[in-house]
């Protein structure tokens, strides 16, 4: 088996016996003759590829060392068309191919070789007859083979020989074309460059030349061949004649024509695609490959980054041990994808989604991975953000349920603590007038109680929803608001507007009223302020509603956390009401220091404002 052919100890064992045969040749002045039996063996077994690998290897030595190598192949082992390729193969590990004369006087090959071992020859008719009749069937088996064109040339390049494969390729019967020169075969800038004059040189000086191109068919059509020529030599050396083998590989050079143009678009397509990184690593995970969009995305140059290992894209807390995890899961299990943060060249980092495909050969080894990268970091903030935004929704939405829970709670604390205890006593009064002698006094009382509930019932359905708000604005509803805020919580308040206020839309003027009214109520519960300051301006573009107090200011920790959402401390109302200026185009704002806090929301004249008041 030639895959145990072990070649180191080949050449260490027969290269010292050839050293030594050639000391002593030197000393006897003789020549060194190797007859190479075990390839014929090998062949004559079946084991193919193992005769050619041994004719390398012997040629291997002939390098080296200066002795002729014979060798012997039984004719038997070439009579069948499938035995052609094997035919070539031999073929071309020769340098010389000596054709052997029965038909002559002198001593033939064979005699020869048996001389040189020692081994008696005869001259019977029955040993003529064999060579005879093998040669016969070399000649039908170089006759009928069909897919190689096999002919002979004289020394000057004259066609002397013709098989059918050749009159099948090339188009010419034998009787056309022996006897002309073997330069009609080539094309017109062939013959212009001298061709085959060159390749007869070739050939002439190094044994053979192999050479692939377009040849020309009698009926001037093209095919592309794949041409060994050899040069064939008598048993003295001397140059006879040339043999050639021609094959007709037109088809195989399309295909290959077609894949490489197929490979070539295909590499066009990689390195135009801008969205994605598209590389190549080897198997321990060096880039071999780079095209534009890696470029675009993580900022080397080709020249800049090919050779680096590809774990130079980690953060180093993951370049030691994640880069060759991921190898190894892609060449466990054919592919490895995950997202996760990757550097740049300048340092930056950015959002990827990373698939590593293995990649194998026919025979199932490990030549590399294939590498795909997205910058998906526009995505990923996206995500994020609607994430963010669906928290603050739900907490919203949470805010608001407790929100109007407690209203609830609230507006049935007022009617129970002033409107309930105004009805308790004037049911108690109408109860007494019976007994009473003058009732005159209980029923003065009476009117006093219910106009007492009459004016609770308003206050509490105006701070609701202040009619005045909806029929007058907000420069008639602030004052009124600001009175009886004044009244209830004894904070003294302040009012400052512009002689000429536009009226704004209905939903604009109600959020501006419920930002006074939680802006105040903050100021009663938290900032221990005795005064509050309300400003309306407008500049003909918005409207600014400013509510300033002189207390102890919001604590800074609470506004940095309002850098992100400041409405979870400051009251849930507020956050309401930050919502409902957003949809009208507007903004709400605190600033605090330790002297006081000031609430500022804005919402644009455009679309907001209604008459002129």
């Amino acid at each position: 088996d030639h895959e145990q052919i072990d070649t180191s100890r080949f050449s260490q064992v027969v290269g010292d016996v050839l050293a030594r045969a050639m000391a002593a040749s030197k000393e006897a002045s003789r020549q060194v003759v190797a007859f190479g039996e075990m390839v014929a063996l090998l062949w004559a077994d079946g084991k193919v590829q193992a005769a050619i690998e041994l004719e390398k290897l012997w040629n291997g030595l002939a390098r080296t060392y200066s002795f002729s190598l014979r060798c012997a192949y039984p004719m038997q082992g070439f009579s069948r068309q499938e035995h052609v390729n094997s035919f070539l193969q031999i073929c071309a590990e020769h340098s010389n191919v000596i054709p052997k004369d029965t038909r002559s006087g002198s001593k033939s090959q064979t005699e020869n070789f048996q001389e040189a071992a020692g081994t008696p020859t005869t001259d019977s008719a029955h040993q003529k007859s064999y060579w005879l009749e093998t040669e016969a069937r070399f000649r039908f088996f170089i006759e009928s083979v069909q897919d190689y064109a096999i002919y002979m040339l004289d020394p000057e390049g004259h066609i002397t020989t013709w098989n059918g494969g050749a009159e099948r390729i090339q188009g010419y019967r034998d009787t056309e074309i022996i006897g002309k020169h073997f330069s009609c075969f080539y094309q017109e800038e062939d013959l212009r460059s001298g061709k085959p004059k060159s390749l007869l040189e070739i050939a002439t000086r190094e044994g053979h030349v192999e050479d692939d191109g377009w040849r020309v068919r009698k009926d001037g059509s093209k095919f592309w061949g794949r041409v060994t020529l050899s040069a064939v030599h008598d048993e003295a050396g001397k140059l006879i004649g040339f043999g050639i083998v021609t094959r007709d590989i037109t088809q195989q050079k399309r295909s290959e024509s077609i894949l490489q143009r197929q490979e070539e678009r295909f590499q066009l397509f990689v390195q135009c695609v801008q969205d994605y990184a598209l590389f190549l690593l080897d198997p321990d995970g060096y880039i071999t490959t780079w095209n534009l969009g890696a470029e675009r995305i993580k900022g080397y140059k080709a020249s800049e980054i090919i050779g680096q290992h590809f774990s130079c894209f980690y953060p180093s807390g993951e370049r030691a041990q994640k880069p060759k995890y991921e190898l190894e899961v892609a060449a466990k299990l054919g592919r490895f994808e995950d997202e996760g943060w990757r550097l740049r060249k300048d340092g930056s980092k950015f959002w990827a989604n990373v698939v590593i495909t293995a990649i194998r050969d026919q025979a199932g080894r490990l030549i590399g991975f294939g590498k795909v990268t997205r910058d998906l970091t526009d995505r990923m903030l996206v995500q994020k953000s609607l994430e963010e935004s669906q928290r603050k929704l739900r907490e919203l939405s949470f805010h608001l349920l407790r929100t109007q829970d407690e209203e609830r709670r609230r507006i049935g604390r007022d009617i129970h603590d002033s409107l309930g205890q105004y009805v308790s006593v004037l049911k108690m009064k109408l109860d007494s007038m019976g007994d009473s002698a003058s009732p005159t006094a209980e029923i003065a009382e009476c009117a006093d109680l219910a106009e007492q509930c009459v004016k609770e019932v308003r206050t509490i359905s105006y701070l609701l929803y202040p009619p005045m708000l909806e029929e007058m604005g907000l420069k008639s509803v602030i004052p009124w608001y600001l009175e009886g805020f004044s009244e209830r919580s004894g904070i003294n308040t302040t009012f400052e507007m512009p002689g000429v206020l536009q009226r704004l839309s209905r939903d604009a003027e109600l959020v501006l009223f419920r930002v006074l009214q939680e802006s105040l109520t903050n100021v009663q519960r938290h900032s221990g302020s005795e005064t509050a300051l309300v400003k309306i301006t407008a500049d003909g573009k918005e409207v600014k509603l400013e509510v300033t107090d002189q207390g102890k200011g919001v604590p800074s920790a609470i506004l940095e956390q309002g850098s992100q959402d400041w409405m979870g401390s400051l009251g849930v109302g507020l956050r309401g009401m930050s919502e409902r200026l957003r949809q009208l185009g507007g903004t709400l704002d605190v600033s605090s220091t330790d002297t006081g806090t000031t609430v500022r929301a804005t919402v644009p004249l455009q679309g907001s404002a209604t008459t002129s008041s």
